[in-house]
């Protein structure tokens, strides 16, 4: 007799989700993630992280209002508020929409193409320079970011960074972190696999490209890295230091590492920048060396030392002075150390808008290949 009393459930509410590239309307449950919901309809736009943290997914709404279900302001400048952008991913759809897909105009050179594993060169005991030969020329340059997937292999493609540019170039390198068990890592870094064949599309993404903007080349450049994202962050820089009929910018780089033996490409970052006749500062920050070693340096992590290290700059060096609100910075790594250095400088008043970051999350998928 109660099973009369008891409420139906309400069939689900449908929205219309249209998009200015693409001539179809979505039907998109109310209350749906708007990244996944384009995905299972089978519309291919782009994403990387699915968890904030790379921008990719970057839209503009311009009819409409979702939810967003992050703080905007973590990822967005005021201007960019102001323009209705948002994170598919992190986006709940609430209203019919009229929306933009930021990266579907930017990305028109992205070309998908095979390639061979081409060269493994072991940088620390964990991080890894692999280069792949592609099946023709392609242009991208450092900072942005790839999909890889060995051929027969049935999971998700996985994204790296590149840590190299070129114009119309064939051989493009990463920094990558290997982790025991993790299916396309494992397969990148074993030399049994050179020469073998991996699907890559590419490029994606313009992490790092602001260092181009001609208004700010005297403005200081702080960069932040750590892990594989020191590779992104130096293969940035170095595009900066070889630059053509481009004054040389002064450049702020900090390093964050476990120990002295997860350190890499310092050296020659110095003499590249001694040769340029650039002003390069480079502060290393180790948080696990042991006490007993020869390390004089600092010791903990890169957030307890950055107000530190940059008002020291201003002290000691004509080229770092200024208003450190006026500076741009580049963060590159790890969650932890990308989402404390981003808090340290926007307490210093560092605008968003100023600064770049590109996370790397960790994706371990167990190996399976067909």
């Amino acid at each position: 007799m109660f099973g009369l009393f008891t409420k139906k459930p309400k069939p689900a509410t449908l929205l219309t989700v249209r998009m200015t590239h693409a001539e179809q309307a979505l039907q998109i449950k109310r209350g749906a993630t708007l990244l996944d919901a384009v995905l299972q309809q089978g519309v291919m736009v782009p994403f990387n992280c699915r968890v904030g943290a790379c921008k990719t997914c970057q839209i503009r709404v311009l009819e409409g209002q979702p939810k967003s279900l992050i703080e905007r302001e973590y990822v967005f400048g005021v201007e960019e508020i102001k323009q209705n952008y948002y994170l598919a991913c992190q986006t709940r759809v609430e209203t019919d929409m009229l929306i933009e897909w930021h990266t579907m105009s930017t990305n028109s050179t992205t070309q998908k193409l095979p390639a061979q594993l081409y060269s493994i060169e072991a940088k620390t005991a964990r991080i890894f320079r692999i280069s792949l030969r592609l099946s023709q020329a392609a242009t991208w340059r450092a900072g942005q970011f790839a999909k890889l997937l060995p051929a027969g292999f049935a999971i998700e493609p996985r994204c790296y960074s590149m840590v190299n540019e070129a114009q119309q170039g064939d051989l493009m390198s990463f920094d990558i972190t290997y982790y025991p068990g993790a299916a396309v890592s494992t397969w990148l870094v074993d030399t049994k696999n050179l020469g073998k064949t991996i699907q890559i599309e590419a490029p994606f993404g313009d992490f790092g490209q602001q260092i181009y903007d001609p208004i700010r080349q005297e403005t200081p450049l702080l960069c932040i890295a750590g892990g594989s994202g020191l590779g992104s962050i130096s293969g940035i820089i170095r595009q900066a230091l070889q630059a053509k009929n481009s004054p040389q910018r002064p450049i702020v780089l900090v390093v964050g590492a476990r120990e002295q033996s997860e350190l890499y490409e310092i050296a020659e970052l110095r003499a590249m920048a001694a040769e340029a006749h650039s002003a390069l500062h480079l502060e290393v920050v180790l948080d696990r060396e042991p006490n007993e070693s020869n390390w004089r340096g600092r010791r903990g992590y890169i957030a307890e030392h950055l107000s530190d290290i940059l008002q020291e700059l201003k002290q000691n060096h004509a080229r770092f002075v200024g208003d450190t609100q006026s500076w741009q910075a580049l963060l590159c790594g790890p969650p932890p150390l990308v989402d404390s250095a981003l808090h340290c400088l926007q307490e210093m008043g560092m605008p968003r808008a100023q600064i770049g970051f590109d996370k790397y999350e960790q994706s371990v998928t167990n190996l399976v290949s067909n």
